[in-house]
């Protein structure tokens, strides 16, 4: 049976059907509209569409960029605000008149890695998303792992552990905490390193192109940044304990990020030489509907 998953974001609703060996079928895209009502509509027209082009019949999945009330059926958007507190999940269902399973992207995208990305064979893989933020999920023995507030494996509102002064500023969050892991090694953590280190502004990807020229500089910083990666993921380390990690997002193009990282955890780790992989996801752009396209595989 071929699967099916949307990707609702900011800006474009993305909708995608894979062969059971994960090939792309299809694709289609509509933007994201302004109001509730024209969301379910282009979500209804982006599912009519592929089931046309591909024969497609059978559920969906559906992943969200933010928290989700698995049982409620609703979803909490930031920058979708017209869906928070909405029954987005019964909603979907009567418009698309087909059945929905939901799951935030961060989810979704470990759930792609772990079944056939970066992390599959292992039981356990922690999936983070390191970009403008921090998003991670916990899939084991290739289940998604919700908790009972849908929290599972988010690492990123976590105290950044063994922090220093040279780590960086400390800065507040929207989650009502200073110096959380999200605000230490997002990509704005990076830029406000650089402008703690060196008195200069750049962007991530600059950053990465000076260093690779050889500045002195810039390669002191991504130093000193792949050491506070290396603290935020003994958070996870002694959380979870996974087998693999698997990081996407434009930091995760960082060259010497799945070296230097492993290197230095130890020290800070209660276990000296940590047997978790640290790996680059396989899936790229693509893995938040691969993902949500796997929810409805049996056993998921």
């Amino acid at each position: 049976m071929v699967q099916i998953g949307l990707d609702i974001g900011g800006t474009k609703i993305v909708g995608a059907v894979f062969a059971p060996n994960g090939e792309k079928q299809a694709q289609r895209t509509q933007p994201t509209p302004s109001s509730y009502e024209d969301f379910l509509s282009a979500c209804r027209t982006l599912s009519r569409e592929l089931a046309e082009e591909t024969k497609m019949t059978g559920p969906l999945g559906v992943c969200f960029p933010g928290g989700i009330d698995y049982q409620a059926g609703t979803a909490e958007v930031a920058n979708i605000p017209y869906l928070n507190g909405k029954l987005v999940l019964r909603d979907l269902e009567k418009s698309l008149e087909r059945e929905v399973r939901f799951q935030n992207d961060a989810n979704c995208i470990a759930l792609a890695e772990s079944h056939d990305g970066a992390g599959q064979g292992a039981r356990s893989v922690l999936g983070i998303t390191l970009s403008t933020g921090v998003g991670s999920g916990y899939i084991v023995d290739g289940k998604v792992i919700n908790g009972a507030n849908g929290l599972a494996g988010e690492i990123g509102h976590l105290p950044l552990p063994f922090r220093e002064p040279e780590d960086g500023p400390v800065v507040d969050c929207f989650c009502g905490q200073k110096g959380c892991i999200e605000k230490s090694i997002c990509g704005g953590a990076l830029s406000r390193l650089y402008a703690f280190m060196t008195g200069r502004q750049a962007k991530p990807e600059e950053i990465a192109a000076l260093a690779s020229t050889g500045d002195s500089g810039a390669r002191a910083v991504l130093d000193r940044y792949y050491e506070v990666v290396a603290k935020a993921m003994i958070a996870a380390l002694h959380s979870f304990d996974p087998e693999v990690i698997v990081v996407t997002g434009g930091l995760s193009n960082l060259s010497a990020l799945f070296d230097e990282v492993p290197k230095r955890w130890g020290k800070y780790c209660v276990v000296k030489n940590p047997k978790t992989r640290f790996l680059k996801a396989a899936h790229g752009p693509l893995a938040s509907l691969r993902g949500a396209s796997l929810l409805w595989k049996e056993g998921m």
